[in-house]
Order: structure tokens, then sequence, then C-alpha cells
């Protein structure tokens, strides 16, 4: 049985921390810190991951990515088509050629 301790999973830069994945809070940026021991990089507060949660995480999000990926491309030709159709795409100068001698 586990013993509750009033300790979070948060670390801030600077201070060795064990190796794992980290999240950080502002950017949401994940760094992973290998080995046994190392220290997290910029002066943000970072979340610790367990190593089992991104081992689900993964998969789920890569499915996700492909299954959302080609609706996003439809929508966005359609989008494109759509605004060119009715007139709404802003008119471009083409581009002038200068010769250089």
């Amino acid at each position: 049985m586990r013993k509750h301790t009033n300790e979070t999973n948060e670390a801030r830069s600077g201070k060795m921390v064990d190796g794992g994945f980290y999240l950080n809070r502002k950017t949401w940026d994940l760094v992973t810190v290998n080995g046994k021991k190392g220290v997290l990089p910029t002066n943000d507060v970072y979340v610790k991951i367990p190593a089992l949660a991104m081992l689900v995480a993964g998969p789920v999000l890569g499915a996700t990515l492909v299954v959302f990926l080609p609706f996003v491309g439809i929508a966005l030709f359609a989008a494109a088509g759509l605004r060119k159709v009715l007139g709404l795409q802003k008119a471009v100068k083409p581009a002038e050629a200068h010769e250089t001698r």
C-alpha cells in the first residue's frame, strides 16, 4: 500500500530530478531526463509524467492524429475553394523579375 505524502509531482528547473518524462506547465513542452538523475532546462515548473501514462498516451495520441488529420485536410481544401469561388481571396500581385548583372 502506498503511503500518502504531501509531495507533489512538480519540479522546478535547476534542481536534480529523477530520470523520466516531465511536462512544462507553461509551454506544454515534453522534456525527457535521461539516466538516473538530470537537470531540467529553463526556469519553469515541470510536472513528472509516469512512464506507464506515456506508454498509453503515445499510441492514443498517434491514432487520434491518424483518424482526424484527413478531415482537417479536407476542411482546409474546402475552405480555400469556397474562398476562391466567393471571391473572398485577396488579390496577389505577381512578383516582378529583376535582372542583375
